[in-house]
């Protein structure tokens, strides 16, 4: 399954790069940049979950990684685990 560029997620939520930059407290290139590596950092991730709600937009940790997450073996949410309890 590809990743999901969490660039591309945020600023769909954003509407654009401008107000996406705005919110994490950069420049749009910086957002632009950041597209390539697929990244932001926990500055700028703290700071949009911060300033997303007072531009409308709720943000939730889990939007700083939109792509499912793979099981975890012997997680608390991996079926192979609940088994071997039983």
């Amino acid at each position: 399954m590809p990743d999901i560029n969490v660039i591309d997620h945020l600023t769909r939520r954003f509407g654009n790069q401008t107000r996406l930059a705005e919110a994490a407290g950069v420049s749009q290139p910086t957002i632009a940049g950041r597209k390539k590596s697929n990244s932001l950092s926990h500055d700028q991730m703290r700071r949009i979950m911060r300033v997303g709600p007072t531009m409308g937009v709720t943000i939730r940790p889990d939007d700083f990684f939109p792509e499912p997450m793979p099981a975890v073996p012997g997680a608390a949410n991996d079926d192979t685990a609940t088994e071997k309890a039983a």
